[in-house]
């Protein structure tokens, strides 16, 4: 089985969903100088911006079998899964919650929510989901919450990965399927069990069986693509009230709009436009975008306050906090994300290693 090492359409996508996290966020931020500066806040509340991490999530399931079709049922693939995901995933994460706290002990008032006790500081680098004030299953850095979900993942995934494909997939959508359900009937307490059964967990199964689609030769015309996609989208806007909203489970919700979004870009042919190449450009930068934009958007809001005030619309504020976060990220991931990941990947080299076969098709998973 031959399968590509990337597929520009998601790749894309994955840029449009960190932007879509870092125009949520910066919209945020436009409360805080609207109260300061007297000028209203734009309310594009109806559209939930916080759709990118579904979207991320989705994609997750879908490029772990996008790309390791191969690994089912194979000696040590497991250990090679998991070792090339935390190579991918920990370096930066981790400099970047350091630097949060280092930033927190010399100018505490520059965080939304202190940092509490070192058992929560160790759970947050070790991606076990803590409770901090107010209440939150939050780490250090906040948005990291999804890294700890994204590893939950990849370690069922990694359990899935030492049975054959078929039986393997089946046994993952068993565990997930059955995860999600015990957290909708039971609603657990304990902090570990109540983070790892929310239904948002079976966006990424929705991910992996889109995957399965693929690989089976799945496609979408450009027609259906556009319809599907269309649908999704749709899927973002908030039709009705909060308490309703809140009453369907995330997976059904938001998941499912996103994994049509996401089933239009796999399952389409790759668009060559100017715009998708860029985008695709920018989604290799999209992790760093994700982790280095609250680093960009606070600041900004501080500078922004005194400097421009109420001379401008705050809709600018977001497409200037937007562009820079953008143009930080892209530098991010140039200078510190990929020496990292080379330094990561030099440093794993005396590891163990693995068959022939596995070696090869592993390298698909950077």
């Amino acid at each position: 089985m031959t399968i590509a090492k990337q597929n520009s359409n998601i790749q894309a996508l994955r840029a449009v969903a960190a932007l879509l996290v870092v125009v949520g966020h910066a919209l945020h931020e436009t409360e805080t100088i609207s109260a300061l500066v007297g000028r209203a806040a734009p309310d594009l509340s109806f559209i939930y911006w916080g759709f990118g991490v579904d979207i991320f999530f989705v994609i997750s399931g879908f490029i772990m079998a996008y790309t390791s079709a191969d690994l089912f049922g194979q000696r040590g693939a497991w250990r090679v899964f998991l070792t090339r995901r935390l190579t991918r995933i920990v370096p930066l994460y981790w400099l970047l919650t350091t630097v949060l706290l280092v930033g927190g002990a010399i100018a505490p008032r520059l965080l939304n929510v202190p940092i509490d006790d070192w058992q929560h500081v160790l759970a947050s680098y070790a991606f076990i989901p803590s409770l901090r004030a107010p209440g939150e299953i939050r780490p250090v850095m906040a948005l990291g919450w999804t890294l700890n979900m994204e590893m939950f993942f990849y370690v069922l995934f990694a359990g899935a990965l030492t049975l054959p494909f078929r039986s393997g997939m089946t046994a993952l959508a068993l565990v997930i399927g059955a995860l999600a359900l015990f957290g909708m009937i039971v609603r657990p307490e304990q902090v570990q069990l109540a983070f790892w059964t929310q239904s948002i967990i079976l966006e990424f199964l929705m991910g992996c069986l889109l995957g399965a689609a693929y690989l089976k030769g799945a496609r979408l015309t450009p027609v259906a693509a556009v319809m599907v996609a269309a649908v999704g989208i749709l899927g973002m806007v908030k039709f009705a009230g909060p308490e309703v909203e809140s009453s369907v489970p995330d997976a059904l919700r938001w998941g499912i709009p996103a994994l049509l979004i996401v089933a239009a870009a796999a399952l389409a042919e790759s668009a060559t436009s100017r715009v998708m190449l860029w985008l695709a450009a920018l989604g290799n930068a999209s992790y760093s975008l994700y982790l280095v934009h609250p680093f960009v958007l606070r600041p900004m809001r501080n500078i922004w306050t005194p400097l421009v005030g109420a001379a401008l619309p705050l809709t600018a504020y977001v497409a200037a906090a937007a562009l820079l976060a953008t143009v930080v990220a892209i530098l991010t991931y140039r200078f510190v994300e990929r020496p990292l990941l080379r330094w990561a990947q030099g440093a794993r080299k005396d590891a163990s290693k693995p068959g022939p076969k596995v070696a090869e098709r592993a390298a698909t998973l950077s």
